[in-house]
Parts: structure tokens; sequence; C-alpha cells
């Protein structure tokens, strides 16, 4: 089977929004540079600045101002490089906030 050839423009610069910022740029710069591409961090994310807090800008599109792609990943990572701060159970991983000690569920469902 032969696949059909694609052009693409290499490299793409994915820059990382953790809490919802670039860190150092707007998102006007970041179109300016024609960034495609934001990658996000579910548990970042959900610990700062919250789920709840995002949901009232209407999502974390219109939190950044961005109205390009955002990849967000599962969270999953944390779940090892935080395991003194996590547990693990058949619902999903239960974090401790390092900063105000709150318990943080992170589902699948919640990943999503």
């Amino acid at each position: 089977m032969i696949l059909p050839h694609y052009e693409v423009d290499l490299p793409i610069f994915m820059p990382v929004g953790t809490k919802g910022t670039i860190k150092g740029l707007t998102s006007e710069e970041m179109i300016s540079i024609d960034c495609k591409l934001l990658l996000g961090n579910t548990y970042h994310l959900a610990s700062k600045p919250t789920t709840p807090y995002l949901s009232k800008f209407g999502g974390l599109h219109k939190f950044m101002n961005w109205k390009r792609n955002i990849l967000t990943d599962s969270g999953g990572f944390q779940m090892v490089s935080l395991s003194k701060l996590s547990s693990v159970n058949e619902k999903g991983v239960i974090f401790k906030h390092p900063e105000t000690g709150e318990m943080m569920d992170l589902r699948p469902e919640d990943s999503i």
C-alpha cells in the first residue's frame, strides 16, 4: 500500500502554556510568529487556575484568548512525577495540592 504524500512545514513550534499562559508572550504575539498549537497540562490547569475558574471564562480557549489549536495532556505524567503527592484508586488519581494541601481527584473523564 502506498500512502499519500503530504507537504508539512517543519518544525512546528508548540510552546507550553502549563497554567493557561505562555510566559513572556501574549496570544497576539504568538499569532504574530504564526504559532498554530499550544500545549496545556491537565493537572496544572485543574490545580491552578482550576477547572471551575476556566469554566467561568467559557473554557481554556477564551481564558487564553486563543483561537487556534490547544493540545492538553492527560496529567498522567504527574501521577508518576508527583507520586509522593498522589495515590491511585479505581476511579483515577488523587493529588494533594503542593501549595494548599487540598485534595484533587483527576479521573479519566476529567482529563478529557
